[in-house]
C-alpha cells in the first residue's frame, strides 16, 4: 500500500477555492485533460464518468463528502481495487487556505510502492498546478 500526498497554501479563502475545485461533477473546471464528464446516481452512490485522451474512459464513485473535501474510488478497475483519492481544502484563516490532495493505492502486479509513489506524486503535483491555474494563481 502506498499513500501519496501533496499540498500547497494559497492566498484565497476556502470558499473561493472550493467553488472551483470542490465540485465532484465539475472536474473540468480545472482538469484540462478531461474531455467530457457526466455524473449519474447509482444504487452505490454518485458515479462520474470522465472521457480522457486516447478514448480512455474513467469511472469514479464518490465515497465520502464534507464541507471542503470529497473522497472517491475507482469503478470497474480491478487493478485499482484499493484506490482512494481525496481532494480537500483546509481553511487557514479568512483569506488563506491549503489545497491538499491525497491518494491511497496498492501497486499493480509488477509495480512497487516506490514506483507508484513516484508516478502518483507527479500526477498530484500536476493536478495541483492545474487547480492553481484555474484559480488564477501563479503556478
Amino acid at each position: 500500500m502506498a499513500d501519496v500526498s501533496t499540498f500547497e497554501d494559497v492566498n484565497l479563502p476556502a470558499d473561493t477555492v472550493w467553488t472551483v475545485i470542490g465540485d465532484f461533477g465539475g472536474i473540468r473546471k480545472w482538469a484540462v485533460l478531461v474531455q467530457s464528464e457526466s455524473v449519474e446516481e447509482t444504487p452505490n452512490g454518485k458515479v462520474r464518468t470522465l472521457a480522457m485522451p486516447e478514448n480512455r474512459v474513467v469511472k469514479e464513485r464518490l465515497a465520502a463528502q464534507s464541507q471542503y473535501s470529497y473522497t472517491y474510488t475507482m469503478v470497474d478497475r480491478p487493478e485499482m481495487a484499493d484506490y482512494r483519492s481525496t481532494v480537500a481544502v483546509i481553511p487557514l484563516d479568512p483569506t488563506h487556505s491549503r489545497i491538499e490532495l491525497i491518494m491511497h493505492l496498492s501497486p499493480s502486479e509488477g509495480q512497487t510502492d516506490e514506483d507508484i509513489t513516484a508516478r502518483y506524486t507527479r500526477n498530484l503535483r500536476g493536478n495541483l498546478r492545474a487547480m492553481k491555474k484555474a484559480l488564477g494563481l501563479a503556478i
